[in-house]
């Protein structure tokens, strides 16, 4: 799908520390949405897009092109965690690059799960994956893929690494209040729902231990903020919107010192 010349990106370019971050919301591969949406990360002096997953669906070349048009007009490179609708098939088959990223254009990278760099003093965690609400309404291995969903096992590899700072998901972790929750998830068969609950459990286990400053997620397509008081740490939770609805919705656009270091949020216990 993709074409060579399209495989190497700028020398460290998504490694480099930023002075500011953009983070945005779930996209589900709408090109016109992402391209308005860099060139408002651009407008507000960021240097770099992390995004949330329900990126890019099927990844076609129309998608990726776009974005890659538009991050080149804005000097712009793009990270991205998988989401619940990627095509995990093709998304997996890509070549970690030696820096540990899939580099799909020159200024497109995937962020694998358990994927970490530091920016600065900031260690930075990505962990992609959600489970699909609506699996019943979808064809498996063609519009929903198994791979989606966290295991046990990548929560325990992961958690092995130590503490973080700074934490990207698609999804949220169990015991955060997400507005009108209920309301979503009104209709569904109650084995997804109870999915959809045990997938998020297995998210907060790896919170619990690697206890970050700050968590961004997308997946619920609601902007809000919440603060998570656990047992001894204490984090910042911020959920995104999605692509259609108002940029601040689906953006934020913070300094690099708002990612903040652990030893400032850590609870004395």
């Amino acid at each position: 799908m993709w074409l060579t010349q399209h495989h190497t990106a700028p020398s460290g370019a998504f490694l480099r520390t930023p002075d500011r971050v953009a983070i945005a919301g779930d996209w589900h591969a709408n090109t016109q949405y992402g391209r308005m949406a860099v060139h408002h990360a651009r407008k507000r002096n960021a240097d770099v897009l992390i995004h949330l997953g329900d990126f890019g669906f099927n990844f076609t070349d129309k998608f990726l092109d776009g974005l890659q048009e538009a991050l080149n007009d804005d000097e712009l490179i793009l990270g991205f965690v998988e989401g619940n609708h990627e095509n995990y098939d093709w998304l997996l088959e890509q070549p970690v690059a030696d820096d540990g990223l899939r580099h799909l254009r020159e200024r497109i990278v995937h962020l694998p799960r358990g994927f970490r760099w530091r920016w600065g003093g900031t260690a930075c965690l990505a962990v992609g994956g959600a489970y699909s609400l609506d699996r019943a309404l979808r064809i498996p291995g063609t519009t929903w893929w198994p791979q989606e969903i966290l295991r046990d096992e990548e929560v325990d590899a992961i958690a092995a690494a130590g503490v973080t700072d700074a934490m990207f998901c698609h999804d949220c972790p169990a015991g955060v209040t997400i507005p009108e929750l209920a309301r979503d998830r009104f209709g569904f068969p109650d084995e997804d729902v109870q999915g959809a609950d045990r997938c998020r459990a297995t998210l907060r286990r790896l919170v619990d231990q690697v206890q970050p400053n700050r968590l961004w997620h997308g997946h619920y397509h609601r902007r809000y903020q919440f603060v998570l008081d656990a047992d001894g740490y204490r984090t910042v939770i911020d959920g995104l919107g999605r692509d259609k609805q108002p940029i601040d919705n689906n953006m934020v656009v913070i300094p690099m010192a708002a990612l903040g270091t652990h030893r400032a949020t850590r609870i004395a216990v």
